[in-house]
């Protein structure tokens, strides 16, 4: 009897017991989500400006829309999906440059005809569009919150407002950051080098030449960030590209030219090359024209391009 009372007390104490740590268990797990939730709540309720004013997000959006595939290239470089995008008229598709990317996003028709109703289908909880699609913002956000861009806008703003818009913000500016230290590095790699030498952004069209200014986006690569040097011509202009004739050219006496060519132009720039004004050019005779993918190089403004065509210049001038 004394053996049965004592083993009763001891399973007893023990349920007690047990029942004494699940309440402690229970009420730590109650506060551990307390605490995350707060802290998500606290990481996620940001606010961004753009173009229609300010918007505020108080939950970091998953399923987002881009219709623009330099918010594709912004998103994927911090590890993220959208759920669809438009795609490229010129390449009729993705990039390639992007490779092979997982999930396959819905395709959306193009930048400058994107598909509402598959839009509204996805059921997104973010659009991110230019003002571009101004015309179209108050269908769009109907169907989601949408943030509307200057499609020209500074690369790094966008990637920074994004970054806080999702909570990357460390990644964000690591992404910033790292390309400032390359084109820093690959400035300063040039400086001899290419002291006293020109170069010129060129690209076929329309029976002349378009002549990219130092006020071109990608333009500002070179001569801003990697600090070339413009022809006299590509400097001093109102817009971002001028046209140009093929006799011109020998005027302009650059050094380098990066040729812009797709299937578009194809044809005209090999009837260019075909000429003696052409072929008389210092450039081509020193075989200094290095000739480039027109909508890599101009028509994705975001980091995941920009770094590749950091990487073709130093691979044609270092």
């Amino acid at each position: 009897m004394i053996k049965k009372g004592w083993t009763i007390n001891l399973l007893a104490g023990i349920l007690l017991m047990l029942g004494a740590c699940a309440n402690q268990s229970d009420e730590e797990n109650d506060q551990q989500e307390i605490e995350a939730e707060a802290k998500s709540s606290s990481q996620s309720e940001v606010t961004i400006d753009h173009l229609k004013g300010e918007i505020t997000f108080d939950q970091i959006p998953e399923d987002i829309v881009v219709l623009d595939v330099q918010y594709l290239d912004h998103l994927l470089a911090l590890g993220k999906q959208p759920i669809g995008t438009v795609y490229a008229g010129t390449d009729q598709g993705l990039p390639e440059y992007l490779g092979e990317l997982p999930g396959d996003p819905t395709l959306l028709g193009t930048y400058e005809e994107p598909n509402v109703e598959q839009i509204l289908s996805l059921e997104p909880d973010l659009i991110i569009a230019t003002d571009a699609h101004e015309d179209m913002y108050d269908q769009l956000n109907s169907i989601a919150p949408t943030l509307v861009f200057d499609r020209m806008e500074d690369w790094k703003d966008v990637q920074l407002n994004i970054g806080k818009l999702l909570d990357e913000q460390e990644q964000s500016q690591k992404i910033v950051d790292d390309y400032n230290e390359k084109v820093s590095g690959l400035k300063e790699e040039l400086a001899d080098k290419m002291e006293g030498e020109t170069v010129a952004l060129i690209r076929p069209r329309d029976d002349m030449i378009r002549l990219h200014t130092t006020d071109h986006r990608t333009a500002e690569i070179l001569y801003n960030d990697l600090g070339l040097t413009p022809p006299e011509l590509a400097e001093g202009q109102a817009d971002t590209s001028s046209m140009i004739s093929i006799e011109i050219l020998p005027e302009m006496d650059a050094d380098h030219f990066f040729l812009l060519q797709d299937a578009t132009n194809a044809e005209l720039t090999a009837d260019f090359m075909d000429t003696s004004v052409w072929k008389g050019l210092k450039a081509v005779t020193e075989d200094q024209v290095y000739e480039k993918d027109t909508a890599l190089w101009v028509g994705y403004y975001s980091p995941i391009a920009l770094n590749i065509v950091v990487d073709e210049i130093a691979e044609e001038l270092n």
